[in-house]
Order: structure tokens, then sequence, then C-alpha cells
């Protein structure tokens, strides 16, 4: 990776919402305000699926549940299309290792969606 490359630290806490610190709520989350002050916080974000697996679908692939393929939970079946749509595909091209920490909840394979 070329140094003129700046991290990138993608957090995506699962049914979080935005009832957190850095939304100015009263639950504390001292590390996320941390990071929310030092880096960039969604303000204006919307869901684009109902559920959590077509939701994370559609933000990693830049793509519509009904093209991406994900309808529905990830552990009743439903998969991606096309797994090299992912976000993780594209920052590789551009020079960026990734790795995966905790659940993703869009491949029963973690191994399928092809995290560094």
């Amino acid at each position: 990776m070329s140094h003129k490359h700046r991290n990138i630290l993608y957090l995506h806490s699962h049914d979080t919402g935005r009832y957190i610190q850095p939304y100015g709520h009263a639950v504390p989350t001292p590390h996320l305000q941390q990071l929310a002050e030092e880096g960039v916080l969604f303000r204006r974000a919307f869901s684009a699926a109902p559920t959590c697996s077509p939701s994370r679908a559609c933000l990693l692939t830049g793509q519509s549940a009904h093209s991406n393929g994900m309808l529905g939970l990830a552990h009743r079946g439903f998969t991606l299309n096309d797994y090299h749509q992912h976000l993780v595909h594209t920052l590789r091209r551009a020079g960026y290792y990734s790795a995966l920490v905790g659940i993703q909840h869009i491949a029963a394979d973690t191994a399928a969606i092809g995290y560094d």
C-alpha cells in the first residue's frame, strides 16, 4: 500500500441505532465519542432495507437489495449475487488491506466476502 493512502476504520455496530453519545443522547460511549470527534460521523443516514443483512449489503455494495440479491437475512440462507461487488474488493484494487473483526451478517461463510 502506498504511503499516500489514509487509513480507513469502518465501524458498524449491530443494532445500536442513534441513541448513543455521539448523536447527543445520554448513553455514554466515550470511545465512540472520541472516534466521532476525531473522524467522520454519519448524521444523515437512512436504512436501505428493513432488516440488518439487506441493509448492510446495500451499504457495502452500493446497490439496492433487489440488485445485490440480499433480500433477507443471511442466517436464513440469503446471499449476495456476487461477493466481488463488496467494498473490500474495491479497497483491495486501490491498494488497501482489509480485515473483519466481529460479525458481518451478509454471508454464512465469512471467507466468501473476501477480507484479507
